[in-house]
């Protein structure tokens, strides 16, 4: 999560310019001063693209930083870095061009940008922010995690991860290993499995598709070996995974962990910014290996309507689980199960902390689905330069197999760069 940047859903897509040059100025510097950065980002990219004289450099940027504030990373790092590179501009765009290199994931770029401000001014607080939250993408770190998961089927785990993660000197190279255990307790009869385990994990940000290379095996409580590729497709944040993986750590079952399951899977996740908002989704088909084949998608629409102000950030959502037969080994509703849920998030943050609260009610569409609620938060702070603490705690209630479900959880995490 990225603490300081509070996305505004986008208004994407081709705006057929309209009236003279001093109208759609008029018009750009009203939808700037309502601070309405989607539609701005949008007429004002139109105004550039359309080949008639452009706005001059100051307005350009203004369009610039509203293409960033809409999540259109992309189109804003390509007016930014036009600005840069030959404008009188050059230094008011340095920042915000650094500041949307890390929103895309390349902190690595950011760097010479934040350091040529700051050779300039080295008491530019805009700069000597940057730089610190690119430090804590790009230097080592240490993670320390212990999660805690409970529901009313009498089901308790625990799990304890440690990884380390680096870069090379080029910065675009990160490595990062980890080893795991966890505790799986079915009571009252069990089984009680013991899960332990090791991963490897090689991403390269330089490369077109950013591709991201993990091997894992398991130690306990049998000896296997897994593996898996993801890749980034085009512009747009969108991803697609093949993986052969643990299913029993997957469904977060201590009879599918005993019985060794495993599954290969292939997964798409995306996210697009259009006139209604934000749409995001995730699709992932599973064949396990006890022969059933299973896909679960997730489709989620954030609007541009903010009732209750920037703050609170209303959405809806679409879940559903498919399965070829049922097994009592994890969750699989013979009829699968689809919902519908009307929810909310409100995020609080400052350089050093963050807060987030969100809850959601859901209904039935089809299935096993029913009438369900969920809630979250999560606080984040950083204690100093180095070291970072971070809680998170969920809950949710629903009905499975005709009877009343909870479940609950709390993870705990600990950062430290070196």
């Amino acid at each position: 999560m990225t603490a300081e940047r509070s996305q505004i859903p986008a208004s994407q897509g081709k705006t057929q310019l309209v009236g003279t040059q001093s109208e759609r100025l008029k018009r750009l510097e009203a939808l700037l001063s309502e601070e309405n950065y989607g539609a701005a980002g949008t007429e004002g990219l139109a105004w550039i693209q359309s080949g008639d004289e452009p706005p001059d450099s100051a307005l350009r940027l203004k369009i610039a930083n509203s293409l960033a504030w809409s999540n259109r990373l992309s189109a804003a790092i390509k007016e930014y870095e036009k600005l840069v590179r030959n404008s009188d501009q050059f230094q008011n765009a340095r920042i915000p061009l650094a500041n949307t290199y890390r929103w895309s994931g390349r902190a690595d770029l950011s760097v010479p940008l934040y350091e040529q401000a700051l050779e300039d001014n080295e008491a530019n607080q805009d700069a000597l922010d940057g730089m610190e939250y690119a430090e804590r993408d790009l230097r080592p770190r240490t993670t320390i995690e212990w999660a805690r998961d409970q529901d009313s089927d009498n089901l308790r785990l625990n799990t304890g991860t440690l990884t380390h993660r680096w870069r090379d000197t080029t910065q675009q190279q990160i490595y990062e290993v980890q080893t795991d255990l966890r505790t799986a307790h079915q009571n009252p009869n069990g089984p009680h499995p013991r899960h332990t385990g090791a991963a490897m994990r090689y991403t390269h940000t330089g490369l077109p598709l950013q591709p991201e290379v993990s091997i894992s095996m398991q130690g306990r409580p049998s000896s296997r070996w897994f593996a898996g590729l993801r890749v980034k497709l085009g512009e747009l944040p969108i991803h697609a995974e093949i993986a052969r993986e643990n299913f029993g750590m997957t469904a977060a079952s201590a009879k599918a962990l005993e019985a060794g399951l495993t599954a290969n899977r292939i997964g798409l996740t995306g996210s697009w910014s259009g006139e209604m908002g934000v749409l995001s989704g995730r699709l992932n088909a599973y064949k396990v290996s006890d022969g059933n084949n299973l896909l679960t998608t997730s489709i989620k629409l954030a609007p541009n309507w903010r009732p209750l102000g920037v703050v609170v950030k209303p959405y809806a959502s679409i879940d559903t689980r498919d399965l070829t037969f049922n097994t009592p080994n994890y969750w699989s509703p013979v009829e699968g199960s689809g919902s519908f849920g009307l929810g909310a998030s409100a995020e609080w943050t400052e350089k050093d902390w963050y807060f987030v609260l969100a809850g959601q009610l859901g209904t039935r569409i089809y299935g096993d689905a029913s009438d369900s609620w969920s809630a979250s938060m999560g606080a984040q702070r950083w204690l100093s330069r180095n070291t970072g603490l971070t809680a998170t705690l969920w809950g949710m209630g629903s009905i499975r197999d005709g009877g009343g479900y909870r479940a609950h959880s709390l993870s705990l995490k600990l950062d430290r760069l070196w």
